[in-house]
């Protein structure tokens, strides 16, 4: 699923598949809590003041160290945190050999700290700065040469760049499916994560403009039986990260955190019985479960499916025939998809219409597969004026760099900053995950406006 948050201006720490190498665990389970607690408190260390914070941070998180190495720890833990100011706006975590590795940036350069773990005391035993991969360069000139390269290494997918309204950049690279023999091509499909949260979006400011619901709504005016402590929950809420909902709602008896079928019904049920994370209104933090809410939400008010809808309002108007859930083949040929390079493999060939029909665990966050010509088609569409007026517009007219994913090997790097300036990159098969990570920070930098 997703991997990079949409923050709204926020830290947002994101895991990237940390539990790959915790117990053979899905992207979308939640790594243990003491790992995720290990990260937190080194980003509250980071952003602190004071060696008292740093004698706290020690003695809280820290297994216990030898007199004679404390003060040496001290100071190498100050270093970092004083190189670390203005790089906390970015944080994100990837596994490493002894623990994980916290990526931080002022969106110019990257600083990685690793946190080494000890897993049977469940604390941390060290944090240390080490040097980021080499730096990706891309420019008009070496571009071509730079996806040469990247392809040679592994990488398979496809690249749309668009600068001061040209299109530099239109390109299939590597195998759809090497075992038969495909090419990646303009059209070839793509799982696209957790991209059809712009779809639930679009969707709900549709609803909202045509009078159908309005934004502060208590949930409770469309769902029956919503408990106390989800009694003030808005749709505002559901739609900006406020819920307090948690990020995922599968349970330990669903075979797979998001193929599992679970029907509207029982996900409605799970997220109104959910634990929340904080006070509808008070926090704030990204919640796909949120956006099952809003999808079943979608379907209460129109009495249509969910994506019928989304068909009937965007997908037909805006031309996107090669869109659609897991599970249907749209009559389109196993030739026309990229199958996913993993980790999980699930059918023969890995591509979405063996994956089974689209579960409510992703419903309205997830599920889905698309190409790049039906996603510009999308944004062109959304864009336009022809669907959503000025104020319900401003969301998609805002710069926004995401990337989207799923377990089954598919990546969806996009960056738009308008007018004129945007960047795509599809990927089924993402060869070196550190090169992968420089080349959306490369993309990103390529379509920032020049000053």
């Amino acid at each position: 699923m997703k991997t990079i948050i949409r923050s709204l201006g926020q830290t947002a720490i994101t895991f990237f598949l940390l539990t790959a190498f915790l117990q053979g665990l899905n992207a979308q389970d939640q790594p243990p809590e003491f790992v995720r607690e290990a990260v937190r408190s080194v980003e509250r260390m980071l952003n602190s003041t004071g060696d008292s914070a740093i004698l706290t941070f020690m003695e809280h998180s820290m297994v216990k160290q030898e007199e004679a190495d404390r003060d040496t720890l001290i100071e190498r833990l100050r270093k970092i945190r004083n190189e670390s100011r203005g790089f906390l706006d970015d944080v994100s975590v990837e596994p490493a050999p002894d623990g994980v590795r916290m990526i931080i940036s002022d969106g110019k350069e990257e600083k990685h700290l690793d946190i080494v773990l000890d897993f049977e005391a469940q604390a941390i035993s060290d944090v240390v700065e080490v040097a980021p991969p080499e730096r990706i360069h891309i420019s008009l000139g070496n571009l071509s040469e730079t996806i040469d390269q990247l392809e040679n290494d592994g990488m398979a997918g496809l690249l749309y760049v668009k600068i001061n309204d040209e299109i530099v950049m239109k390109r299939a690279f590597g195998f759809a499916n090497k075992e038969l023999g495909y090419n990646n091509k303009m059209s070839t499909i793509f799982g696209t994560g957790s991209r059809p949260i712009d779809y639930t979006v679009a969707a709900i400011y549709l609803l909202d403009q045509q009078g159908f619901i309005h934004l502060d709504d208590e949930i409770s005016n469309y769902f029956n039986a919503v408990p106390e402590d989800k009694s003030s929950m808005t749709i505002r809420h559901l739609l900006t990260g406020q819920s307090g909902l948690p990020d995922f709602f599968h349970t330990d008896e669903d075979w797979d955190p998001d193929l599992a079928w679970v029907d509207r019904e029982t996900a409605v049920e799970r997220l109104l019985s959910e634990k929340l994370l904080f006070e509808p209104g008070t926090g704030r933090s990204h919640s796909h479960a949120a956006f099952g809410l809003l999808a079943a939400l979608i379907e209460n008010v129109t009495e249509k499916t969910y994506f019928s809808f989304l068909n009937e309002n965007f997908f037909e108007p805006a031309g996107m025939d090669r869109t659609g859930e897991y599970g249907d083949k749209k009559e389109l040929a196993i030739s026309d998809f990229a199958a996913g390079g993993g980790p999980q493999y699930i059918g023969l060939p890995n591509i979405p219409p063996n994956w089974g029909p689209t579960s409510w665990l992703v419903k309205g966050s997830g599920g889905m597969y698309s190409t790049l010509d039906d996603l510009l088609r999308f944004y062109s569409y959304i864009r336009s004026g022809k669907v959503l007026d000025e104020e319900h517009n401003k969301i998609f007219d805002q710069p926004s760099v995401n990337v989207d994913g799923s377990d089954r090997g598919f990546e969806l790097f996009s960056a738009y900053m308008p007018p004129d300036n945007e960047a795509y990159l599809f990927l089924n098969e993402t060869g070196n995950r550190d090169k992968m990570r420089q080349l959306f920070r490369a993309l990103e930098r390529m379509v920032q406006p020049q000053e």
